[in-house]
């Protein structure tokens, strides 16, 4: 028999296929733990297990390049109509081998992707051709635009698109549909809202994307205090909701407050601090961009060279970020440490 070695990543695939159970693998994983004088990696994330879930996803891709082309070349005919139920019916035998049975992460996000597309656009032309103007329907454009066009249609989609992913996640469980989920839900309220107010609601948008970042960050840290070990699927749940979070709450403060040094200086102090104490990256990359933002403001007004600008940002953003990288767990150990015997201490994960 080979002498193979297997990673934490190679096992936890096995918990997902079903041959572990979590709890052996949390037995193990503590087990290796202490075998170590390092800290835990508790941010665990899963994206490809290797170059075949790359090759597979840039396959999906360009089956999907081609076959929105194919269906913007076909005019209203009846091959217009077909089409596209034969390209759905296609997705979803892919999704049942490579997210059902391969659980493949990113070759399945390309499906997603690929076939929600393809089940919104068809529904758009279906509203088209039932309560749209007479005779406008042509082509693939003509239904995009008039998607764009009509707030109707973008409630409709928006609970379309929420159905969607609903059943794509209870059907395969795959972490990204979660937060998208969230998002979804969201985008419906969001819609709803635009089309009952119309352009009036447009200044109240950048408040609106703020409390939506913060919802989705309250929920991540909900999650992850249910399991601060993050020894189950609902922990990458948990990451994709963050990275949808962090950076709606980040951007949309700035964009409020036009990146002013003066709001965005806390902004980002609380950011690091919260990704510290959560375990969570997220946060602090998307802080970061605003660091390299400041950096630039600040040097430009001290008329330095545009050349030496970029490098003095890149300098000063890739050292902190290296930094944060090295000595992330000492950081954390530090900060949580006058906090060891809080009760609330028990729902962050492990420093």
């Amino acid at each position: 028999m080979k002498n193979n070695q297997f990673t934490l990543a190679d096992i936890r695939n096995a918990v997902s296929a079903g041959v572990l159970s979590e709890e052996a693998f949390a037995r193990l994983e503590d087990y290796l733990a202490k075998q170590s004088q390092e800290s835990p990696e508790t941010e665990k994330f899963t994206l490809f297990r290797g170059m075949n879930d790359i090759f597979i996803a840039l396959g999906i891709c360009a089956l999907t390049i081609g076959w929105f082309v194919l269906w913007g070349l076909l005019a209203n005919g009846l091959a217009f109509w077909i089409a596209p139920p034969l390209a759905m019916i296609a997705y979803v035998a892919l999704a049942e081998y490579i997210a059902g049975k391969l659980k493949a992460s990113l070759p399945s996000i390309a499906i997603m992707a690929a076939l929600g597309a393809t089940l919104m656009i068809y529904a758009v032309a279906i509203y088209m051709s039932l309560a749209g103007p007479a005779g406008q329907l042509s082509d693939l454009d003509t239904v995009i635009d008039f998607g764009q066009r009509s707030m109707n249609v973008l409630v409709f989609v928006a609970i379309i698109g929420f159905a969607f992913q609903l059943g794509f996640f209870l059907r395969y469980r795959l972490p990204v549909s979660f937060a998208l989920i969230a998002a979804g839900l969201v985008g419906v309220f969001w819609s709803a809202l635009m089309a009952t107010f119309g352009p009036a609601a447009e200044p109240y948008i950048p408040y609106l994307i703020t409390a939506t970042g913060i919802l989705l960050l309250a929920l991540a840290i909900f999650i992850d205090s249910r399991d601060p070990k993050r020894i189950n699927g609902w922990a990458e749940c948990a990451f994709w909701l963050y990275v949808f979070g962090a950076p709606l709450t980040i951007h949309s403060i700035a964009a409020t407050f036009e990146a002013a040094a003066l709001a965005m200086i806390p902004v980002i102090i609380i950011a690091m601090v919260l990704s510290l104490i959560l375990d969570r990256r997220s946060p602090i990359i998307s802080g970061l961009i605003y660091v390299g933002y400041l950096l630039q403001s600040g040097f430009e007004g001290a008329a330095i060279d545009p050349s030496m600008t970029i490098v003095l940002v890149c300098f000063i953003v890739g050292g902190l970020v290296m930094a944060f990288g090295v000595g992330w767990q000492r950081a954390r150990h530090v900060l949580l440490a006058p906090f060891e015997n809080h009760p609330l201490r028990r729902y962050l994960p492990p420093s």
